[in-house]
């Protein structure tokens, strides 16, 4: 059902009442809403302008964040401090390798702390503008600068992911990282872009949008009775690493699938080719994928630089693994084709690999979860824990996309699983061997 419909159903952004007993309403049968009605869903925002998750879930992930901060500034202190005793208490024997490791741990724990911080935002309907709950205050976006919203439907789960964009500066005008790296982390924003990421979990959801478009058509100074909903709410939206997320399953059917092809009876396409591969934006978005193990190999072997000292062959096999994790991408795609050419008579190379970039997300943001552990002084079989967690998921993952792709069964797809459980592990044993 279109999220249109149901928040017309319920209480209405523009419109009138649903039909007595109705449980969805036509759009095409329903008027836009007056300035009357307008301004009493602007004015009701005063007496309901505070909309939170469950307290439950904010209590776990800033609980959890708070914790990856401390422990890892408490971590990086207690290393310092002995190693600064057992060099005679001089600052200058703190410029070395193991500092170097040290930052890089609090570093990484901070930005996974962060991501965690971001994931349950308490939002706040202002006349000033949309305002975000932070740990300093709250951080306005004015209306005017909201842009449409973007909205994707789970249809499996009757939920809704949506995506507040904004463009210029919020009040203050302090940097706020978080967001544009967790819309661009969920796929929803692209390159660049800001936003603020909500679920339907959110309390009194449907009031929230409701509030929001309304405070954005008087922000236009537009009349509303001849602006559609659409001006405001893109409901066609597609965050692909959300759904994967939230709906493997789902995610995995529209990867697997060509836009532009004919599909015949049994849903077996009868064109093989998909749109042309633009190798340089492919691989700009493999990079960050591959750094994240090899920037947990350095930070691993700089912070036990007392024990194996940091030289020259570890910054060359660290170029090595990052070579090996972009190399991953058109390895993996080769296999599933060869898979495809074996099996049914004709592979999928294109399609693959812009459907492998999305079914290593999971495992890099295992990865970076593990980097966070270890900088909190956890010991590495944690977060080496979580890698092969990560591997066997991309593994499953991608045997899934081969099932629906060549519409087989999960015996025939042994060479793909092996073959891209094998490449992956093949890091995993490279950073033992280093380390």
């Amino acid at each position: 059902m279109k999220l249109q419909s149901r928040i017309l159903g319920a209480n209405r952004i523009f419109g009138r009442r649903a039909p007595v007993g109705s449980t969805d309403v036509d759009v095409a049968d329903i008027p836009f809403t007056n300035m009357q009605s307008l301004a009493a869903e602007l004015q009701q925002s005063a007496q309901q302008g505070q909309f939170e998750y469950p307290r439950n879930w904010v209590l776990v992930a800033k609980t959890a964040a708070a914790l990856l901060v401390v422990l890892s500034v408490a971590h990086a202190g207690l290393v310092l401090m002995q190693m600064a005793r057992e060099n005679g208490n001089e600052l200058a024997t703190l410029l070395n390798w193991t500092t170097l490791g040290v930052v890089l741990s609090v570093a990484v724990s901070a930005v996974v702390a962060g991501f965690l911080a971001n994931l349950f935002p308490t939002l706040h309907i202002t006349p000033e503008g949309l305002g975000i709950s932070e740990l300093t205050g709250k951080r306005y976006i004015p209306w005017k600068q909201i842009s449409v919203l973007r909205v994707m439907e789970l249809r499996s789960q009757g939920r809704y992911v949506v995506l507040v964009p904004f463009t210029g500066s919020t009040k203050p005008a302090t940097p706020a990282p978080m967001l544009r790296w967790l819309p661009t982390l969920l796929g929803a924003s692209g390159w660049g872009g800001r936003g603020v990421m909500l679920t339907s979990d959110i309390k009194d959801f449907d009031r929230l949008l409701q509030l929001i478009v309304s405070y954005m058509v008087s922000a236009t100074g537009q009349n509303p009775n001849l602006v559609p909903f659409e001006a405001y709410v893109d409901e066609d939206a597609v965050m692909p690493i959300a759904q994967l997320l939230l709906d493997p399953e789902t995610e995995i059917v529209r990867i697997a699938s060509n836009p532009v092809s004919k599909v015949e009876l049994y849903g077996i396409s009868s064109e093989t080719t998909d749109p042309p591969i633009s190798w340089k934006s492919v691989l700009l978005k493999q990079v960050p994928i591959a750094l994240v193990p090899a920037l947990l190999l350095v930070t691993d072997v700089l912070m036990r630089h007392n024990e194996r000292p940091f030289v020259w062959q570890h910054a060359l096999w660290t170029l090595m693994m990052i070579g090996f994790g972009i190399a991953e991408l058109p390895f993996v795609a080769m296999l599933v084709r060869a898979v495809g050419d074996l099996m049914v008579g004709s592979g999928q190379f294109n399609r693959t690999v812009r459907a492998y970039l999305e079914l290593q997300t999971p495992r890099a943001i295992l990865l970076m979860v593990g980097a966070g552990l270890l900088g909190i002084g956890l010991p590495a079989i944690f977060t080496q824990g979580l890698w092969f967690a990560g591997i066997v998921l991309t593994t499953l993952l991608t045997v899934r996309y081969v099932q629906r792709v060549y519409y087989m069964p999960v015996t025939h797809t042994l060479l793909a699983a092996l073959g891209t459980f094998i490449f992956q592990f093949s890091l995993l044993a490279l950073y033992f061997g280093v380390r």
